[in-house]
């Protein structure tokens, strides 16, 4: 492969404020699917109860929340077709439509049956969405403020999290659909507005598209010699989906993958949609009653977008690997601190003495939960991945990521009658605290490198030498 392709950093003065517009509206798009994963904590509640539209049983519920991650591997496989067809930003608008159906069918439930459906649309919307946000980041973003940007989501997933509690504390389950229809709405009007990105457009031989898409996200960029090495960085990786496929041999670009799906890994296994499904739940069972638990809740929440703000700044400062290792290092003392409480409990010690315990362990948690697992691996994804194989890489980690979080969510409840809540959480501290050498090891630090740059150094060596041959081996049968 050529290697004197680059992305232009060096401009007279950099406009990113477009780059932000496209930024917020990944984050207005993940605020849906933090409306969506937290809308089962108050509302399930509620028809539990028979305090909402209707009375179901504990199966049902258990289903309601199982039908989100099952329609999420669906959306997953989805994804990748929609990426390649439609581009990144094309595949965010289509996403929002089965979005727009989860809360319609919500609205008008007047049985059971509607709010699964509503659900597996919302799991196909999520699918989706971590198929593409990334890939749309990559392909818009500066370099210096790539990693910025895509922490913009994690600050929509936060956020959305709050409102759905906020709103289950004041508005019915109803009314509440209406008000989140209205944000994927705008959603829809955002992203209809937005131009496509120019690697799609230059993959698409849509030149002139692109010169525009350029201009637009990169106001000042010198157009014709930006098109030039993008159109030179594409062509040398544009292929199709299928040849894509055979790409993964090559050791380097399988060993991205594998670093990749692993980090959704420890990301969904550390107990995360557990945490968020079932906290006010866990409180509840940690016997706190110093501060009224759904209080607690929206407490741990603030802490979750203020910490998706910090992680701004810290990952194109610090870069992937530190963040990461810190909050592993921290999620590991949470979920200890969390198991700890559990034995104390079971020792007789006096709850009153204690319930501070639960209540740190989860704000720590959640704190370094969005402050770095979170946004890391979604910003490695639009990043280590050259654009032949980027589509591909997505959607094979959206898979996985919804597997994983359909095992640990699906897991909990029998885990818990299995072997009680105090092992569960000494066991996700375990399993996570492998995360720190995997990360020193082998995750490759993005930070302040250009897309090429990131692509020359995993292309490098041993790969490089694999790919040369393929390459000729190919010229060779013409």
């Amino acid at each position: 492969m050529a290697t004197g392709t680059k992305e232009i950093e060096t401009r007279k003065k950099t406009v990113t404020w477009p780059q932000w517009i496209g930024g917020i509206g990944v984050g207005f798009l993940l605020m849906q699917l933090g409306l969506l994963a937290g809308w089962s904590s108050p509302y399930i509640e509620q028809l539990l109860t028979g305090k909402s539209i209707m009375l179901i049983t504990t199966q049902e519920a258990s289903l309601i929340v199982s039908l989100l991650n099952l329609g999420r591997i669906f959306g997953a496989f989805v994804g990748v077709i929609l990426v390649n067809i439609f581009g990144s930003r094309k595949s965010i608008l289509i996403c929002s439509i089965p979005l727009s159906f989860c809360w319609i069918f919500t609205i008008i439930a007047d049985r059971i049956f509607w709010l699964y459906l509503g659900r597996i649309c919302g799991g196909i919307s999520m699918g989706i969405s971590y198929c593409c946000f990334s890939l749309y980041i990559g392909e818009i973003a500066d370099s210096n403020i790539r990693g910025a940007l895509v922490t913009i989501g994690m600050v929509g997933i936060s956020c959305g999290t709050l409102f759905i509690f906020l709103m289950a504390y004041y508005l019915s389950l109803r009314i509440s659909a209406v008000v989140n229809l209205i944000f994927n709405i705008i959603l829809m009007i955002l992203f209809i507005w937005l131009p496509d990105t120019p690697h799609h457009l230059v993959k698409n031989d849509q030149d002139e598209q692109a010169k525009k898409s350029i201009l637009w996200y990169h106001r000042n960029a010198s157009v014709d010699l930006e098109l030039s090495n993008l159109k030179n960085f594409v062509d040398q990786c544009n292929e199709s989906t299928f040849a894509s496929l055979k790409r993964f041999k090559i050791p380097q670009i399988r060993k991205a993958m594998i670093i990749t799906i692993m980090l959704f890994f420890y990301l969904q296994m550390c107990g995360l949609n557990t945490i968020l499904f079932y906290m006010e739940t866990i409180i509840k069972s940690a016997q706190v009653d110093l501060i009224e638990p759904s209080f607690i809740v929206i407490i741990v929440t603030l802490f979750g977008i203020m910490a998706s703000l910090i992680s701004m700044t810290l990952i194109d400062r610090f870069g992937r690997k530190i963040l990461m290792c810190c909050s592993i290092a921290m999620i590991v003392i949470a979920l200890f601190g969390l198991g700890t409480h559990y034995q104390l409990l079971e020792m007789n010690v006096d709850p009153k003495m204690i319930q501070w315990l639960p209540i740190v362990s989860i704000i720590l948690f959640e704190t370094a939960a969005f402050g770095g697992l979170l946004p890391v691996p979604s910003a490695i994804v639009g990043e280590i991945f050259p654009p032949n194989v980027k589509c591909v890489a997505a959607s094979i980690s959206s898979i996985f990521a919804s597997v994983f979080a359909l095992v640990a969510a699906g897991t909990y409840q029998i885990l818990v009658d299995l072997i009680t809540k105090k092992y569960i959480f000494w066991m996700y501290s375990i399993i996570l605290i492998t995360a720190i050498p995997v990360t020193i090891i082998f995750l490759p630090e993005t930070k302040g490198k250009t897309l090429q740059e990131i692509q020359d150094q995993l292309m490098s060596g041993k790969s490089k030498e694999v790919e040369n041959i393929n390459e000729r081996n190919e010229t060779s049968r013409f």
